[in-house]
């Protein structure tokens, strides 16, 4: 179908816009004005065949600039940048839109946030029932790993906040069962800590005394140890360390050190020189380099 140019309507349509023949209406009554006025190629049969008013859509709504679209992004036409107006940073411009993250002109205050006090939790009270429950776990456990001494055990109870009279209980009932026996492990400490460490009986008597044995239960436990085998015990000592070659270069320095490691162990100073001496001679000599 062919087109036409409107003439002079006031349909709002810029001069010289393009409309086409069927959206002339042949009985004038619409923004083309009085039908007197109507030009004469509105009578064509063109014009004649174009559906009524009623049935045609009214002409196209006008493009808005680029900058313009609403919406447009998920920006509103009123979010734009103000810098639009000059030509530069507007949608519409052909620059760069304004950043989301740009500082504001006004800082924003910073935000305060008010902690309630917490209120302090009452500390839950057991029964003598729960208490003893819980000092029995604390004793398997602690016999599991190793043996201990009842001053030992108690310590552990006291620390794990068992009252005293509950845990002076237990250990007496631990006691009639042997799982706790001062005696057996005063007698095995003493024999591991000569056989392993190679102590004295003055260095065990020492350790006893901080697990809470003393007095005749740990003077017993030490009858174990006589003279001849402490001496024997201080004497594998000293000819293991002799068996470094550095050890007979120097005498003196030698000797210094072995006396030394006698006494950590516990040895007297007269027993260490004696032993230490006799056992560099007969290794090295007596004529050897001094």
């Amino acid at each position: 179908m062919g087109t036409t140019k409107n003439q002079g309507g006031s349909s709002g349509s810029r001069k010289g816009a393009e409309r086409p023949l069927w959206s002339l209406p042949a009985d004038g009554n619409s923004d083309w004005g009085d039908p007197t006025q109507i030009p004469a190629w509105a009578h064509s049969e063109a014009a004649a065949a174009a559906p009524p008013p009623e049935q045609v859509p009214g002409p196209p709504e006008p493009k808005p600039a680029f900058g313009e679209r609403a919406g447009y992004a998920g920006r509103s036409s009123s979010r734009t940048s103000p810098r639009g107006a000059g030509g530069t940073g507007s949608w519409g411009s052909g620059g760069r839109p304004a950043r989301a993250g740009a500082k504001r002109s006004t800082p924003k205050a910073p935000r305060t946030r008010e902690r309630t006090p917490r209120e302090a939790k009452e500390p839950i009270e057991l029964t003598d029932e729960q208490y003893a429950s819980k000092g029995r776990s604390i004793l398997l456990r602690q016999l599991t790993a190793s043996a201990k001494s009842r001053a030992q055990l108690k310590t552990k109870l006291l620390e794990k906040e068992i009252p005293e009279h509950i845990a002076e209980e237990l250990l007496e009932r631990f006691e009639e069962i042997e799982l706790v026996d001062d005696e057996a492990f005063a007698e095995g400490w003493v024999r591991s800590r000569a056989r392993s460490r190679g102590l004295a009986r003055s260095a065990i008597k020492r350790e006893l005394r901080e697990k809470g044995i003393e007095g005749e239960l740990a003077e017993s436990a030490l009858e174990q140890i006589d003279d001849e085998s402490e001496e024997e015990t201080a004497r594998d000592l000293v000819e293991r360390k002799l068996r470094a070659p550095s050890m007979g270069v120097d005498r003196e320095k030698s000797v210094r050190r072995l006396v030394g490691m006698l006494a950590r162990k516990g040895y007297s100073p007269s027993v260490a020189f004696r032993i230490v001496n006799a056992a560099w001679d007969e290794r090295f000599g007596p004529d050897a380099e001094q």
